[in-house]
């Protein structure tokens, strides 16, 4: 489970969605809810490693998820004029960075199922 790079990958993209939850407590009472369950669907989909499949739609979800997020704090801000306050550069940057990790584990996962596709051939 942890020795693959898909897991080190969706384990941080939990500890950034933690940090953020914290990070946005007093903001909105309803964006530290999203971060936490984002950060939950990472940590589900480490431990779904034996179901490839369902794995690699919860990451799907997870990415199309962190787009969303993204999307609606760029909304904000530019309804604000964008004046971001660091919360708001913050939110910003983690859910770029978990993006692409999102992006990287799902990359990974689709190599470990193209792998075993390969060795079930051989067979």
């Amino acid at each position: 489970m942890i020795q693959r790079i898909q897991s080190v990958y969706l384990l941080l993209i939990t500890v950034l969605m933690a940090v953020l939850a914290i990070m946005t407590y007093s903001v909105k009472w309803w964006l530290p809810l999203v971060f936490v369950l984002l950060g939950i669907a990472s940590l589900v989909a480490i431990f779904l490693y034996k179901n490839r499949k369902r794995q690699i739609w919860i990451v799907r979800i997870l990415i199309l998820a962190i787009i969303i997020v993204l999307s609606h704090n760029f909304y904000v801000n530019w309804q604000a004029d964008f004046h971001p306050n660091r919360v708001v550069a913050a939110i910003g940057l983690v859910c770029v960075v978990s993006g692409v990790l999102a992006m990287l584990a799902l990359r990974a996962i689709n190599k470990d199922e193209k792998l075993v596709r390969s060795a079930d051939r051989l067979r």
